[in-house]
């Protein structure tokens, strides 16, 4: 999938959880949209997103909010038929007029959700104060003092209404900004850990070090850890329902922990397992072991073109938000399990092989490709291997997240 670029911004709900993605024009390798005519580039997101790649790979089951240009707007070109899945943004630089105005009243009425950074909104309501479509109000945080942003939220709004902060680059930004009641929280802040010092590590968090310690403890042998898996019943049974699942394509069905070794490889059981684990963990928002399994599935793709361990470069995406998720240093966790000497090296320095290809990783998924350099690998071949990997984690969540 040569030459074609799409950035992709992920929003959350209060909950952490994925709303939707926000498709942004891209058609080189510097993170900004470069191009001097709004219309096309706003043909090219649509064009790649809907039939070059394909929507359903980009954004799975979510929404996708795509701007859209005042000619679009108005009907001079079309816009997609897909109100349950698209939503219609305006960027703030484009004029609202009564022509652009009535038009949105006409995308709300067949069930568009309209998104709108605030100026906008004043004049939307201005013309049409009885609006009752579904819209989503926009705000720049870094544009907006705390106490501008104080008064505005805690002041009554309509029950179609719904408020989005954008910009968003750190925890503490969202912890914020959550505090005054953000419906939806739009930038990459998920996958930054948020370290909290403490004397000792709660009891559930040390649980799941203490399992990570002995799967790759070379001390055990893997009948040991065989019988340690096997006896307990819910988590062999996650394994195998796992192994089984459309993601591995296997035609034989496995029944056992065993088998599971015999027909894929310790190794691959033991990332089966590892991935099981963190993502049963108590109070962690499943979308950041989302970008983890993203990261490892990429990096995984991205081995053979470095002839590198496939596995072991999908425990380096995996790991590399082990802290995010224990809230703990990196070094203080590698500290406690005995991976061995080749991926902590890539998590802790990237300049091995394997950490420059995380790292490239890392900056390609968090919308910075101009960084993904390390490896030195084309900016077709990352992107081929973004997509994949894209289309695989948005198959391989929900089976992750099913119930017991």
């Amino acid at each position: 999938m040569h030459n074609i670029y799409v950035g992709s911004q992920p929003i959350y709900n209060k909950s952490l959880e994925i709303y939707a993605y926000h498709l942004l024009f891209r058609n080189n390798d510097i993170n900004k949209a470069q191009f001097s005519n709004e219309d096309q580039a706003t043909s090219e997101v649509i064009l790649n997103t809907l039939t070059n790649i394909g929507l359903d790979k980009i954004v799975g089951s979510h929404k996708a909010s795509i701007n859209f240009t005042r000619k679009f707007i108005i009907g001079e070109y079309p816009i997609p038929n897909m109100k349950d899945k698209i939503m219609v943004e305006i960027d703030r630089s484009t004029n609202l007029d009564d022509l652009m105005i009535e038009n949105l009243n006409i995308l709300g009425d067949k069930g568009y959700t309209l998104i709108m950074h605030k100026p906008h909104y004043q004049q939307y309501t201005q013309t049409k104060s009885d609006s009752e479509h579904e819209i989503i109000i926009k705000f720049d945080i870094k544009t907006y003092s705390r106490f501008e942003l104080q008064q505005i939220l805690f002041s009554p709004k309509e029950n179609n209404i719904s408020y989005l902060a954008s910009k968003i680059e750190t925890r503490e930004e969202f912890d914020y900004c959550n505090s005054l009641d953000f419906e939806y929280y739009e930038g990459f802040f998920i996958c930054e850990p948020n370290i909290i010092k403490r004397k000792e590590i709660p009891s559930s968090k040390a649980h799941v070090i203490q399992i990570l310690r002995k799967l790759y403890d070379e001390k055990y042998n893997i009948k040991e850890i065989e019988t340690l898996i096997s006896t307990d019943v819910s988590f062999s049974y996650r394994i195998l329902r796992y192994a089984n699942s459309s993601l591995l394509g296997l035609s034989t069905r496995i029944d056992s922990i065993q088998h599971a070794i015999l027909m894929l490889g310790w190794n691959s059981v033991r990332m089966i397992a590892t991935l099981l684990i963190l993502t049963k963990m108590e109070d962690c928002p499943l979308e950041v072991i989302y970008f983890g399994v993203l990261r490892a599935k990429m990096c995984e793709n991205l081995a053979a073109q470095k002839n590198l361990d496939k596995n072991m470069a999908f425990a380096a995406g995996l790991f590399s938000i082990i802290d995010t998720l224990l809230s703990i240093k990196i070094e203080d966790i590698l500290a406690l399990i005995p991976l061995n000497e080749t991926l902590i090296a890539a998590l802790l320095d990237g300049e091995t092989e394997l950490g420059k290809l995380l790292f490239d990783t890392k900056s390609y998924i968090s919308h910075q490709p101009e960084l993904a350099t390390k490896s030195k690998l084309s900016r077709a071949t990352l992107g081929d291997a973004y997509i994949h990997a894209l289309q695989w984690t948005n198959e391989s969540i929900p089976i992750l997240s099913e119930q017991e």
